[in-house]
């Protein structure tokens, strides 16, 4: 690090400031900082008079707190920082147009990311800036130097194909998750010996549904030798997104970096930007992230140490704001994934020998020993059974539709009606999405079944589903209405918030609250 490069060259006392997107990689950096004998300090944290005196050599803090914070705009124009500041590092230098930039007519996600180089006019002049990122591809590196104003920038260019990774994608049912199911042997079998397992899926809603099939698929193998106490410290599996209470965030950290018994995590990608965890051995994308920088950026959290791992893109049409190389990407044939993945970020990206250890296509060409391969495919890639089903199937005019859509509307008037009013969209209050009502008008054709609607809408409520199928009645009258079928029974919600989970001591915290005041960052 910078501060102690220079305290051996003589020059003790120096600061450098460094801007990033999240609490959790600040707090992890800040740790590992001092475990290298540094001083390092978080704003808002640690005490603000050291901050303010110039005892910390490295200074973390988000781009909101360095730009719109007068008190810390102020402190660069201090004195102590005026002659001892030494450069400005912007961690995960991508997000600054991720987050700091959007489409027109759409509102920034962060907009202080893409001000970042404002700190130019506050800091003392000829401050050397640095940007960092591991996944910001060829075009994009631009973006970055002219966001932060970087003339003349030198460029340093490491390659992210970490050939310890073997890539893989598989098309799986939308409908089902039974592609999780070695997850499932690997917990039962090893228990808390496995290597940890990270699975990422692009909503939480969905993120909630894989969680309760691992959880009711293990019932007590899911806990450390079936703990009959269901303490959540021993729970084998847990949750990480935006919403999740902070204790099990933090429990999820602490087992990621060998301190805890969680070894499959089920996250959005609020989990492990810039965050060191050694031994994931499988990464697991439960349908397509939305950019190809998402990809590259969970494919790394894998094999950290140099060790065999292995990356998983189960393509199940759950496309959430995908763009058009991830679509590319997922419709690759008869070539190299790891040569179309990583061609976006390097100029020349070369595949792995052998064929077995590089990606799926690979694989199947392996000539490894004597001219054939005799490397089994891996059990997450295995072709899962995939019986064709007849769909019953109606003629729906645009009447029927429209009809549909008025009833559907009614419904969920009555539903905000009932809910508290929170400054939040829609969808949020009621769980009933406008991406749910253009789903219905799209299946109408084949819904005749609690099942159908369960399998291939993103609905996550059961009372929704009967709704819908109780509307689908009313407009068709084609079918024997039954909303209490056996579905009831196996259906299992989404366990967003770890309802059910709590030790009781956690009850009223639960009761309290059930979700976290915390943001993403």
């Amino acid at each position: 690090m910078v501060p102690l490069v220079l305290e051996r060259l003589g020059r003790p006392n120096t600061i450098a400031i460094v801007v990033c997107p999240l609490v959790a990689l600040m707090e992890d950096q800040v740790r590992e900082a001092k475990k290298l004998g540094v001083r390092a300090g978080q704003l808002g944290v640690d005490d603000e008079q050291q901050i303010i005196a110039g005892h910390f050599s490295l200074v973390f803090g988000s781009p909101e707190a360095w730009l719109l914070n007068s008190k810390w705009r102020r402190m660069l124009n201090t004195r102590i920082y005026q002659q001892n500041l030494v450069g400005i590092v912007v961690d995960e230098a991508h997000v600054t147009y991720k987050w700091g930039q959007a489409a027109k007519g759409d509102n920034p996600f962060r907009e202080s990311f893409s001000k970042l180089g404002e700190l130019r006019s506050i800091a003392k002049a000829g401050t050397p800036f640095l940007a960092l990122t591991a996944s910001a591809d060829i075009q994009s590196r631009s973006r970055v130097t002219k966001i932060l104003q970087m003339d003349n920038a030198i460029h340093i260019i490491a390659s992210p194909n970490k050939t310890n990774i073997r890539l893989g994608i598989c098309r799986v049912p939308r409908d089902r998750n039974n592609c999780l199911d070695w997850i499932v042997r690997c917990v039962a079998d090893k228990g808390t010996t496995m290597q940890p397992v990270l699975i990422y899926c692009p909503t939480m809603q969905l993120v909630g549904k894989v969680f309760g099939y691992l959880k009711a698929e293990l019932q007590s193998q899911a806990w450390v030798d079936g703990d009959p106490d269901r303490k959540a410290e021993n729970l084998l599996i847990g949750m990480f997104h935006s919403k999740t209470l902070q204790k099990y965030k933090d429990r999820v950290l602490s087992s990621l970096r060998g301190e805890g018994n969680c070894r499959v995590v089920v996250a959005t990608t609020a989990l492990g930007m810039g965050l060191n965890f050694p031994n994931v051995s499988h990464i697991v994308m439960f349908g397509a992230p939305g950019d190809l920088e998402t990809i590259v950026q969970q494919v790394g959290r894998a094999g950290r140490q140099g060790q065999q791992a292995h990356a998983i893109l189960y393509d199940n049409r759950r496309y959430i704001n995908v763009d058009k190389e991830v679509t590319q990407l997922l419709t690759v044939k008869n070539s190299c994934v790891r040569k179309y993945l990583y061609t976006h970020f390097e100029e020349e990206p070369t595949n792995v020998n052998p064929g077995h250890l590089c990606c799926t296509f690979c694989h199947t060409v392996c000539a490894c020993s004597s001219g054939i391969c005799t490397e089994p495919t891996p059990n997450y890639e295995q072709q899962l059974e995939n019986k064709q089903v007849s769909l019953r199937s109606r003629t729906v005019n645009d009447k029927d539709r429209s009809a549909i859509a008025d009833l559907l509307d009614e419904y969920r008037v009555k539903l905000m009606n009932s809910s508290p009013h929170l400054v939040t969209s829609f969808a949020a209050c009621t769980g009933f999405s406008q991406e749910l009502v253009d789903a219905v008008l799209s299946h109408c054709e084949h819904i005749f079944d609690l099942a159908y609607i369960m399998n291939n809408l993103p609905v996550f409520i059961l009372e929704h589903a009967k709704e819908i199928l109780i509307i689908i009645a009313d407009v068709f009258g084609d079918f024997d209405l039954d909303v209490q079928s056996g579905l009831v029974d196996s259906f299992c919600e989404p366990d967003l918030y770890f309802r059910n989970y709590f030790d009781d001591d956690d009850l009223s915290d639960a009761s309290r609250s059930q979700v976290s005041s915390e943001s993403d960052y």
